[in-house]
């Protein structure tokens, strides 16, 4: 078995409740954005969320949290 075959099997065998539901929290756009298409492009793991300050994330919280919060230390505000 090569590792093509390996990985295609992996795929295929993670079902979507055990996906990884990460919230990021990030003041740069640049930022937010790349970390989200890299989350959202590893298996296993969706961005369920992103907000570019602490208020918003505390204002716009579902009802479903997230699993891995991704935040910067160094935020403004709170």
């Amino acid at each position: 078995m090569n590792l093509e075959s390996s990985v295609k099997q992996t795929e295929a065998a993670t079902p979507a409740s055990e996906v990884i539901k990460v919230l990021i929290i990030e003041d740069m756009r640049e930022v937010r954005e790349g970390l989200a298409a890299l989350i959202n492009g590893t298996r296993g793991f969706s961005c369920s969320d992103s907000y570019y300050s602490m208020e918003a994330a505390l204002a716009g919280r579902s009802d479903q949290p997230p699993d891995v919060i991704l935040t910067d230390i160094g935020l403004p505000g709170m």
